[in-house]
């Protein structure tokens, strides 16, 4: 699964969460999430797709993976993120 790669971001690539030609997608570093080369192809090549929900991202399988294709959850693995949110729950 593309959520538990452990490749450092020096060894990653950009992929376009709203892609070029699917989804008219722009260059914006907004819309995009780093992935490893075997990740990106893997994505690519069979038909899974990573969605953005505000903060958070989901990986959306294709049906012949998941005939409902039901969302799976993408956790950070930014320091910076995972500090902000620990921060906000002890907040709370």
């Amino acid at each position: 699964m593309i959520g538990d790669c452990d490749r450092p971001p020096a060894w990653c690539e950009a992929h376009h969460i709203d892609e070029w030609e699917r989804d008219a997608g722009q260059t914006n570093i907004e819309d995009g999430i780093l992935l490893c080369r075997f990740h990106h192809l893997n994505l690519h090549n069979n038909g899974w797709q990573i969605l953005r929900r505000g903060a958070s991202y989901w990986l959306k399988p294709p049906r012949s993976v998941d005939p409902e294709q039901v969302l799976i959850p993408m956790p950070s693995k930014s320091r910076a993120f995972q500090e902000a949110m620990r921060h906000a729950t002890d907040e709370r």
